[in-house]
């Protein structure tokens, strides 16, 4: 048990390193992914998303207002993933890194849903006559209580069932 907690430690260390120095070029790949998800929205399919360090600059060319989303803010779980696969037995083993990387992957696209939400959360809620005129007090309370019921239970949730998906399956851990 104290070999365990001595790994999720370790790893919980190397997490929160990785996500700090990694967290500006992520953005980058962040950015460009969510923004084939806002193609679905017509109110928002003009928005461009710039990364700027650790944050996202939403921008248009439209009299759509701009919007700063902490993007470091939607990936910090990445921090948790790594220090649970690190407590995994034989957290070097194949088995367990492959894991890891197919969690990876699913981590990812959660972090595209998770900005698209805080986009779509941002513009319902907090850009003031753009806001009431474009989405009304159902659309704004639907988005905003997505954007927290996410952030508070999903981006976890979402790395507890990837981590105990990946590492107590018997394709993994054979």
């Amino acid at each position: 048990m104290l070999l365990r907690v001595s790994r999720f430690l370790a790893g919980l260390v190397l997490g929160v390193a990785i996500w700090w120095a990694a967290t500006p070029a992520y953005n980058y790949v962040l950015a460009p992914a969510t923004q084939l998800l806002l193609h679905a929205d017509r109110r928002l399919s003009p928005l461009v998303l710039v990364p700027q360090e650790r944050q996202i600059f939403v921008t248009s060319a439209t009299p759509i207002p701009t919007a700063t989303i902490p993007a470091d803010q939607l990936t910090y779980n990445i921090i948790l993933l790594l220090a649970l696969f690190a407590s995994n037995e034989r957290a070097w083993s194949l088995a367990n890194l492959r894991g890891l990387a197919i969690a990876l992957a699913i981590l990812f696209a959660s972090h595209c849903v998770s900005l698209l939400i805080s986009i779509e959360s941002t513009y319902a809620v907090r850009q003031g006559a753009w806001s009431e005129a474009h989405y009304g007090n159902a659309g704004a309370n639907f988005w905003l209580t997505a954007e927290l019921v996410f952030r508070i239970v999903g981006m976890f949730g979402v790395v507890f069932a990837a981590w105990w998906g990946l590492s107590h399956s018997k394709s993994v851990s054979t």
